[in-house]
This record gives structure tokens, sequence and C-alpha cells, in this order.
């Protein structure tokens, strides 16, 4: 069944990417573009929002994929036998405010979120060098095993974020985004209920339709629980742009696909080799 989801996602990006433009577009170098453009080129940087906002009335359908690690070799097809997915739209409410909302198969969770974008960069770098958006997600876990006897309450987790972006140049932007997740129920009771986070992106633009991205989220104030069983979120990615879509490829330890489970409960150790692929790709509509 994944296999044959993997395909047809795959046809479907693959039946617009030369609807839109030609090979020779898309291998294009940067060209200068005058005013500010956008920061990143989606509204995800691999895992984590972006600072990116859609326009009034902009619809976007994005589906998140993250397949098991890597290194089970060929007899998982490294990774493809076991996946998650998140299945998402998001729409521009009014000028800078967006929202968003979301089903993962992981804890079977559904989430919602609300963007909005306080300060816009300037093409004039010295006169506002940055732009920043408050970002603020809930989720719930819906599954009945292990969870039958809790109360949605329980269930609830949240996170909120400043996210910091600027873009450097053409080729060059990076983006910080303090972070605080609070789950309404821990795993252990030596566990904070509240988690505190850095992240750290950076998006090199090599021409006008890809870019790679590199993701990183240090957890502030963890305890022996969290570091015996979870790592700071990392994640390598590659965009590829063209027409109204972006194909976002993935290698990340972060498997969970909700914000607060990928944050805070990221499984996967770099240095054991213990990764996943990934991919989102994501068609917008204008209504």
């Amino acid at each position: 069944m994944i296999t044959r989801l993997t395909k047809y996602l795959f046809i479907f990006f693959l039946s617009h990417v030369y609807s839109q433009d030609d090979l020779s577009s898309f291998l294009d170098p940067y060209v200068d573009y005058g005013n500010m453009m956008s920061t990143f080129k989606s509204t995800r940087i691999v895992n984590s929002h972006s600072t990116e906002i859609f326009e009034v009335k902009q619809l976007d359908m994005r589906i998140s994929h993250r397949f098991g690690q890597i290194k089970g070799g060929i007899y998982d097809l490294f990774g493809l036998d076991q996946a998650k997915i998140r299945v998402g739209l998001e729409y521009g409410l009014y000028n800078n405010l967006m929202i968003g909302f979301g089903r993962s198969t992981n804890d079977k969770s559904y989430d919602s979120y609300l963007k909005y974008k306080f300060l816009s960069q300037s093409s004039d770098f010295a006169k506002k060098p940055v732009t920043m958006v408050l970002f603020s997600n809930i989720a719930v876990n819906t599954l009945k095993s292990n969870f039958a006897n809790y109360p949605t309450s329980a269930r609830l987790s949240y996170t909120n974020q400043i996210l910091v972006s600027s873009k450097i140049n053409d080729i060059i932007s990076v983006q910080f985004s303090p972070t605080w997740v609070h789950w309404n129920m821990v795993q252990n009771d030596n566990q904070n209920n509240d988690i505190f986070l850095i992240g750290s992106m950076l998006s090199l633009s090599f021409t006008k339709s890809t870019s790679i991205n590199f993701e990183y989220f240090n957890r502030i104030n963890t305890n022996n629980f969290d570091d015996q069983n979870y790592k700071n979120s990392f994640s390598l990615g590659l965009d590829i742009e063209t027409g109204g879509h972006v194909f976002q490829l993935h290698i990340t330890n972060s498997m969970n696909l909700n914000e607060a489970s990928f944050l805070t409960r990221s499984e996967g150790d770099w240095k054991k080799g213990n990764i996943n692929f990934g991919f989102n790709i994501s068609r917008e509509f204008s209504l």
C-alpha cells in the first residue's frame, strides 16, 4: 500500500513539473530580483515552519511523508516499508495571517495553527533587516490504545514560536526560531511539561528553482529521561520549485510530523545512522 501511495504521489508531482517551466528555465542561475522577494521557497524549511505567509485566498494542499530508518537496508527497502504521513490544508486568511489544519498518522493526531507576520524585511537591508512571524500550534492525540482512559485535555500539546529570518543575499537565507513546547501530559514523572528550544536554519539557493536547507533544534531544559530516549532534531533538505508546486526531499532524524512531537521527541541518532528519508509535496491554488 505504501509503495502504491508513493507511486501516486510521484506521478502527481511529475505530471506538473514540466507543464510550468522547461528544463532550461529550471537550471537558470539566480537573477537579480530587485525588490525583496521570498526568503524561503516554502512555508516549511524542512520539518519546521519558515517565515513565509500565503497571500489572501491562497490555498495550499500539503502532503508530508517520512519513511523508516534508512539503515534497515534492502530488507525494509531502506525504510519504505514503514512510513508516517501528514495531509494538511493551509490558507491565507488575511494580509499576513494564515491558518492551517492537518492530520498525521503518528498518534493519529490532528493539529491546527495560526501564523502571523508582524514585520517584513525591506529591500533596503539597513532599514528592516529581518522578517518576524508569530506561530502557534495545537495538536491532539486520538490514539485509543494506551490512552483510552485519558480525557481530551490530557492528549493536548502546544507549540509557540517566534520566527526571525533574514535574506542575506540572493543565495543565503537564515532563520532563528525560539520555541516553547507544552505537553499537558508527559510520559514520565520526571519529564518537564514545558520544553524550550532554539532553532537554527540555513538555506542556500543555487538556482531560482532549487535550494539546500539545514535545520537544527537544540533542546534547552531536558532531563535524563529525555536525553536517554530522544535527540535534538537535525535535518537536511533539497527544495525544488516549479510553477505552483514545491517538492522537498529530506534526510532527518525526526520521523514524527506534528510540531511538538518532532521538536521534543525525535528518536533518530545521526551518529548511529538512525536517519530517515522523507519528502513534502505541496500544490497551491488561488481561490
